[in-house]
């Protein structure tokens, strides 16, 4: 009986695995093989002109109605009038022809916080040493650099010899150069030559979100002086 078992056993065995290698094999006998299967191609990703993107992000900031801003500076300041020295802003603009912002600077040798309004052609600021409103006279206007039409767009339309810096998900850096001249609507008188300039636009709607100035605009600064301007909130409603 064991004997028996044995072989019925040992023909099981053999059943399965001729079951196998038939289904593995063509009726003639030939091995079945599955055709190589080919990777797809991976898209090679089309590179990005850095001068068209610098041209669309200026007719996308020219169709802004309203955008917050801040303004920093690495050292020293801004001249805003006589003897107010600006470090540092926050504000917002509304076309066609609104500005408001806060700043904290210096007025002669005193630290100082102000207020800023611009409509139309008239400019109001607080005054440093009793805080009521008073007009700006004869002084530059911010909102002339920061009008999305003109300034920023003619600004950015300027930069020479782009190149592109980093690009993330999201974003693009561009390097190049600037004529100081491109920013007297903001600084007033500059002192002329070139400064380094970088600018960061969002891939996704081709606004410009930060800029970097790095180099001396305005015949009193010091070389090496380093502004940051930071742009969002685009097309929301201001405060």
């Amino acid at each position: 009986m064991a004997t028996i078992a044995t072989r019925l056993a040992y023909i099981s065995l053999l059943v399965v695995i001729l079951s196998v290698g038939l289904s593995c094999s063509s009726p003639d006998g030939a091995e079945v093989t599955g055709a190589p299967t080919k990777a797809a191609p991976i898209p090679t990703p089309t590179p990005i002109n850095p001068q068209a993107a610098l041209d669309r992000s200026g007719t996308a900031m020219a169709g802004l109605d309203t955008f917050h801003f801040r303004l920093e500076h690495s050292t020293g300041g801004t001249p805003l009038a006589q003897n107010l020295i600006i470090t540092s802003t926050d504000g917002y603009v509304a076309r066609p022809d609104r500005l408001s912002l806060e700043f904290t600077g210096s007025f002669g040798n005193f630290a100082m916080r102000g207020k800023l309004i611009t409509i139309g052609d008239e400019t109001f600021i607080t005054n440093p040493l009793n805080d009521e409103w008073q007009v700006l006279q004869d002084q530059v206007s911010p909102l002339a650099f920061f009008d999305p039409a003109q300034g920023i767009s003619r600004m950015m339309s300027q930069v020479t010899g782009p190149t592109i810096l980093d690009i993330h998900a999201k974003e693009i850096h561009i390097g190049g150069r600037l004529p100081a001249s491109a920013l007297s609507p903001l600084f007033g008188a500059t002192a002329g030559g070139v400064i380094d300039v970088e600018l960061t636009i969002d891939l996704r709607n081709s606004y410009l979100t930060k800029v970097v100035l790095d180099g001396r605009i305005t015949e009193t600064e010091l070389d090496g002086i380093v502004r940051t301007i930071v742009l969002d909130q685009f097309n929301q409603p201001t405060k």
